[in-house]
């Protein structure tokens, strides 16, 4: 038996219906010639601005092709320009006359190619000099030349290297045997020294901060003065017998047996007055006075010369034997003063020089300071101490015009001290220059004339002798004179005030004798 079901019948469709997917189809044709006219736009844009970028960059390189070959084809013009040109005046025959002028032509030549080359002409321009044995020894003077970066790959062993003074920062010394080589006083900032060997060598004053030692040897080297702060010595093979007297090596890295110089053997170096890398000090002998015949013994013979000197020419420094002199008919006790003693008159005044270059890293660092002590027989005896920069500026002056009473020997003695302990050195002091001698006998003085209307004379006032309450403090060499609330008399109407010297006729002598300066790592700052 089946069960009935109702017949399907479709859904009887309209003419709506067949519009709505009409429309559908034409929006999305729409869109679709939106999107693409928008991409042909963007196309199109795309094409205008990029293509006349690339244009630009593509001459733009041309451009910079073309003008990198024109710059190499002129360094390479300027490059075989000098070595011919330095090659015709060394095979030319010159007489002995005309030979420095012939080396000064080829250093001024140099010099200005030096400055135009690029890196890799700066290298050839050192080997083709090394090779004409131009830069063996001291005939041509390259100080200031600029080798900044050049790489110098030896082929060979580069014996009596003579370049002082040039400018080599991050320079790099490949397979070179430098041995005998003078680089006083050039700029090596952070360059690098590998497999190679540097013996018995001279490096003064050289700055080698930052600079690496790489699988070289390093012996016998004349590092004095020189700047090695951060150095890097660990990876050199050997580090022995080198003088880094008065060096700094602040920071610098060597193992403990490279300071002591031990390899298989020890070779000690020396370490006098340098810095050490953990800041510290080499051996500074505090007790050497600087002073040269301080205490006049040498004077006593007329066939030694000292370094003093008189300011005037005319003048002259005398000694006289300890036993022969008196003061106020005291004899000086001979035991301390020893055989002789300085004798000058008022009019004489002397002095000394003295270098304080091996000790410029104590003083850059603002570690040294300097005593000072000298004895004198008269009142008004001065000592005065200049300091100077290495550019001969006088940028320190103190003077010592009045006895230091600590240093008094006895109430008896008829030395008086002059001087005073640890004064600080200012960085940069590279000499001092030591003044002694006395003031004049002359006297200063004040007068005050007061007059009536009548200009009679009714007042006077001098003063000629320095006003103790109003001196400004015990180093002054400016003394005071006057007074405060003098009384006008009445009538006064007219004050003249005149200032002068009064001269005395006395010509007494002045003795000097022991007179020392040490200097020492100024612990207080």
């Amino acid at each position: 038996m089946h069960r009935w079901t109702p017949p399907v019948s479709p859904i009887p469709t309209t003419s709506w219906d067949n519009n709505t997917k009409y429309d559908n189809q034409q929006i999305c044709l729409r869109w679709c010639k939106v999107c693409i006219s928008t991409l042909t736009v963007l196309v199109l844009l795309s094409f205008c601005i990029i293509y006349p970028v690339q244009k630009e960059l593509f001459f733009k390189q041309k451009y910079q092709n073309k003008q990198q070959e024109q710059f190499n084809q002129q360094q390479q013009l300027s490059f075989d320009t000098y070595i011919q040109d330095i090659s015709n005046i060394l095979l030319q025959e010159s007489d002995k006359n005309n030979t420095n002028e012939k080396f000064l032509h080829i250093q001024t030549k140099t010099l200005m190619i030096l400055r135009t080359l690029d890196i890799k002409r700066k290298k050839d321009i050192i080997l083709f000099l090394y090779e004409r044995h131009l830069i063996q020894n001291n005939q041509l003077n390259l100080y200031g030349a600029d080798l900044n970066n050049v790489e110098l790959i030896c082929p060979h062993d580069f014996h009596y290297l003579h370049l002082p003074g040039v400018l080599w920062s991050n320079g790099k010394f490949i397979n070179c045997h430098l041995t005998f080589a003078n680089l006083n006083n050039a700029y090596l900032i952070n360059a690098q020294f590998i497999n190679s060997t540097l013996q018995n060598a001279s490096l003064i004053e050289t700055k080698l901060d930052k600079s690496y030692f790489i699988q070289t040897i390093i012996m016998n080297v004349n590092f004095n003065q020189a700047s090695l702060i951060q150095a890097d010595f660990l990876q050199a093979d050997v580090v022995q017998g080198n003088n880094f007297t008065n060096a700094d090596l602040y920071q610098a890295k060597l193992t403990d047996d490279q300071l002591e110089g031990k390899k298989i053997s020890i070779i000690k170096h020396d370490f006098f007055h340098a810095r050490f890398p953990n800041g510290s000090f080499g051996l500074l002998n505090s007790e050497e006075n600087l002073i040269s015949n301080g205490n006049a013994e040498m004077e006593c013979f007329a066939d030694k010369q000292t370094k003093w000197k008189t300011v005037d020419s005319n003048t002259i420094l005398l000694t006289e034997k300890i036993e022969n002199i008196t003061v106020n008919n005291t004899i000086i006790n001979k035991n301390y003063w020893g055989n002789c003693s300085f004798i000058i008159l008022s009019k004489t005044q002397v002095y000394q020089e003295i270098n304080l270059y091996s000790y410029s890293v104590l003083i850059d660092t603002n570690n040294a300071a300097f005593s000072f002590l000298g004895f004198a027989s008269c009142n008004r005896s001065y000592f005065e101490i200049n300091m100077y920069r290495s550019d001969d500026i006088l940028h320190g002056l103190k003077t010592y015009s009045k006895p230091w009473k600590e240093m008094e020997l006895n109430d008896d003695e008829l030395m008086h001290a002059y001087g005073e302990h640890r004064h600080y050195l200012s960085a940069r002091t590279r000499r001092i220059e030591i003044y002694f001698g006395f003031a004049s006998c002359n006297r200063s003085y004040f007068k005050i004339n007061m007059y009536r209307s009548d200009d009679i004379l009714h007042g006077l006032k001098t003063y000629s002798t320095p006003w103790k309450e109003m001196e400004l403090n015990d180093d002054e060499l400016m003394h005071a004179y006057g007074e405060h609330r003098h009384n006008l008399s009445a009538r006064t109407r007219r004050i003249e005030i005149y200032f002068g010297i009064e001269k005395s006729e006395d010509d007494i002598p002045c003795h000097f004798d022991n007179i020392t300066l040490t200097i020492h790592q100024n612990t207080t700052k």
